[in-house]
C-alpha cells in the first residue's frame, strides 16, 4: 500500500508540472508524506492519514489565503505625479491634462477650478479617468490671496 501513495505523488507531481494548477502540488506532497508515514502505521491507516493530510493543507491553503488578501494592494506610482491642464474635455466637466505625453480625462476631487496651463496633483486613478487636486505649493498662495481679500 505505501508503493502506491509513492506513485500516487510522483505521477501527481508530473501532471501538476504540465498544468501548473498547484492542486495536484498538495496532493503529491500528502502523498509522500503518507508514504513516509507508512513506515511507523499499518496499511489500514494509511487511506486516512492521506485524507486527513488533503484535508489540512486544503484548509491550511484557504487560512492563508484569508489572511493575505488584507494586505497591502499594488503600489499606483502614478499617484502624486504632476499633470499639466491642456483644456476642458468636450465631455462636459471634465479637464484634459498631459501626463507621460498622453492625454486624460481629469477631474478635480477638491473642487478647484483648473485652467489650461496649470498644473495638478494625480490623487487616485479609476479606469481612464485621473482624479487630480491642486499642487501644495500652489493651494498655499490662492489660500493666502483668498485671506488678504477678506
Amino acid at each position: 500500500m505505501q508503493w502506491a501513495f509513492l506513485v500516487l505523488a510522483a505521477l501527481a507531481a508530473l501532471i501538476e508540472l504540465n498544468t501548473g494548477t498547484f492542486y495536484l502540488a498538495g496532493v503529491a506532497a500528502a502523498a509522500l508524506l503518507t508514504t513516509l508515514i507508512g513506515f511507523w502505521l499499518r496499511d489500514d491507516w494509511l487511506i486516512f492519514v492521506f485524507l486527513l493530510l488533503c484535508a489540512l493543507l486544503t484548509v491550511a491553503v484557504m487560512l492563508f489565503r484569508r489572511n493575505g488578501s488584507h494586505g497591502t494592494g499594488l503600489v499606483d506610482f502614478d499617484i502624486g505625479q504632476v499633470v499639466s491642464v491642456c483644456g476642458i474635455s468636450p465631455h462636459g466637466h471634465r479637464l484634459t491634462v498631459t501626463y507621460r505625453g498622453v492625454n486624460w480625462e481629469a477631474v478635480t476631487d477638491d473642487g478647484s477650478v483648473l485652467v489650461p496651463g496649470d498644473t495638478a496633483v494625480i490623487v487616485r486613478k479609476t479606469d481612464k479617468l485621473l482624479h487630480l487636486a491642486l499642487p501644495p505649493d500652489a493651494a498655499a498662495p490662492t489660500q493666502a490671496a483668498a485671506e488678504n481679500d477678506i
